[in-house]
């Protein structure tokens, strides 16, 4: 992998993006000190202090289009067991529908996948809050974590991911689902989920092979929800 690191851009999926444009190689990384614009999903402000990680990858992936959206839970799997290696054991993550990382309940890190219509890339944008968090989020040194910066956090991440990538493009989702359920937040439990047109509330009953939310109603059918917002 190469890794290109930034003093500070507007929002590191942006700067991939245009690089992807370009022609750059799969599995480029634009790791930036800082973002100016940072976002997360439906466009919402991802706030970007320096000391976090804020990192985005290019990847030309070997599988069928319709299979890029695993990306996301390739990715939060990734981040977890990294993670769980340099926290401490008292601290819990658990990875929420469909692209949040949590720790003690609070969110940590998220994840953000683009590409665009016809294009042979997509971007995956990872945000860790390690020195700092906003409101409501929880940073790695609220839990104790001293020895690691965003460089040797990207590192670890790095390897794993690689790791991953080749043995999902390989082997399919059968592994990532199962590694991701492990981790799953309420999952069997009762949650209220926001579909494009409807918000309902059901029991979290897990994600089919598509990576989509499978929600059971009162009445014991079961919803499936490829887009959309869990409430926690």
């Amino acid at each position: 992998m190469k890794i290109i690191e930034l003093q500070s851009v507007g929002s590191t999926n942006d700067y991939a993006k245009g690089f992807a444009k370009q022609g750059a190689s799969s599995g480029t990384v634009i790791w930036a000190r800082e973002q100016t614009a940072g976002r997360g999903r439906q466009g919402n402000e991802w706030i970007s202090a320096p000391g976090n990680l804020f990192m985005s990858m290019i990847l030309k992936p070997k599988v069928d289009v319709e299979h890029i959206g695993q990306l996301s839970f390739l990715f939060a799997v990734s981040l977890a067991s990294v993670l769980e290696t340099v926290i401490p054991a008292s601290a819990e993550i658990h990875l929420k529908w469909p692209n949040d990382l949590l720790i003690n309940q609070k969110k940590a890190a998220g994840i953000l996948i683009e590409t665009e219509s016809q294009a042979t890339w997509v971007v995956v944008g990872i945000g860790l809050n390690i020195t700092n968090a906003p409101e409501g989020a929880i940073s790695l040194q609220e839990i104790g974590v001293n020895a690691h910066n965003a460089e040797s956090i990207l590192q670890l991440l790095a390897k794993e991911m690689q790791k991953r990538i080749e043995h999902w493009e390989k082997n399919g989702f059968q592994t990532i689902r199962a590694a991701w359920l492990k981790r799953a937040y309420k999952l069997g439990r009762e949650i209220r989920a926001r579909f494009p047109k409807e918000t309902l509330t059901g029991v979290f009953e897990g994600i089919d092979m598509t990576g989509a939310l499978q929600l059971k109603m009162s009445d014991g059918t079961v919803r499936l929800m490829n887009s959309g917002e869990v409430f926690i």
